[in-house]
């Protein structure tokens, strides 16, 4: 009988799933369209908090990076778990912790607010 795989590497395998995918999916398995409007408001709320995180991402990664953070949480990843487990993935240079909090703040800010609620 083969061991079953660890929690944290069936979130880290999912999320990489959802990253390589391209972010949220809407309800028939379609990506979702997000508005210029919204990735400019997202982008704009990034930048303003982690001026120097365009050393690390540009901003269609930065976007992507944003969906999927989302797209975890709509497959009922806690905002904890998003925390251990997107540096492992979500690019080969980890972005700095703080930065990567205000990705994951602005992208439930401006993308996904109906998690807001998980943000404290």
């Amino acid at each position: 009988m083969r061991p079953m795989p660890s929690r944290r590497l069936v979130a880290a395998m999912v999320a990489a799933v959802v990253l390589a995918g391209g972010g949220l999916l809407d309800g028939c398995g379609r990506h979702a369209v997000i508005s210029d409007q919204s990735e400019k408001a997202f982008l704009d709320s990034v930048y303003s908090q982690a001026p120097g995180i365009g050393g690390y991402r540009t901003g269609p990664q930065l976007i992507s990076l944003g969906q999927a953070i989302c797209g975890d949480l709509a497959s009922g990843a806690s905002v904890e778990e998003l925390g251990d487990r997107l540096p492992l993935v979500e690019g080969n240079v980890t972005l700095p912790p703080g930065d990567l909090g205000v990705v994951i703040a602005a992208a439930v800010g401006v993308m996904c607010p109906k998690f807001k609620k998980l943000l404290g």
